[in-house]
């Protein structure tokens, strides 16, 4: 059997143990997901314009301490490349921003599966889909025809000084 459920554990572990530690134990045991007061918040579609950046992961801390977690990532497809983990430490009642790094690799649609797991690798709160657009070349387009346009205007405003001084003269 895959698993235990609250009901096979015996009489003796649970008058020993306080119901906290008896609870952790039982869902790492049942290898299932419980509600803790640490989860990851889903956003706004994210949109990545540049070869290379960081992806914020927002991630919300109710407890009254600090806590490291790893926070894994994977994409629905190969047109970017990131970390699987990345390790966190969560500030205490805050929602906080995890930046990882990614690399564009294609334009299109992707959907980064993220979820949350302590160091020992039993899943915190629920797995988040965050979508994400890709246009890995916008950045340098829009580089370039800004750069136009103020040696356009450069060039004009040259040229009208130049005629400006003609008939001055």
């Amino acid at each position: 059997m895959l698993g235990s459920s609250a009901a096979s554990a015996s009489p003796v572990e649970s008058v020993t143990k306080p119901a906290s530690i008896q609870a952790a134990v039982t869902a790492r045991s049942a290898n299932t997901v419980t509600d803790f007061d640490i989860k990851i918040v889903k956003g706004s579609n994210i949109n990545l314009v540049a070869t290379a950046s960081r992806v914020p992961v927002q991630i919300r801390n109710n407890y009254d301490s600090d806590i490291r977690v790893l926070v894994w990532t994977r994409p629905s497809n190969l047109r970017v490349t990131m970390p699987k983990t990345v390790a966190f430490t969560a500030p205490a009642n805050t929602t906080s921003n995890v930046m990882i790094p990614v690399e564009a690799i294609a334009n299109g649609e992707v959907r980064l599966n993220v979820w949350l797991t302590t160091f020992s690798g039993v899943p915190l709160g629920h797995p988040a889909v965050l979508s994400m657009s890709v246009q890995r070349e916008v950045e340098g387009s829009l580089l370039v025809g800004f750069a136009l346009v103020i040696v356009t205007l450069g060039v004009v405003g040259a040229r009208r000084m130049m005629k400006r001084r003609k008939v001055a003269e």
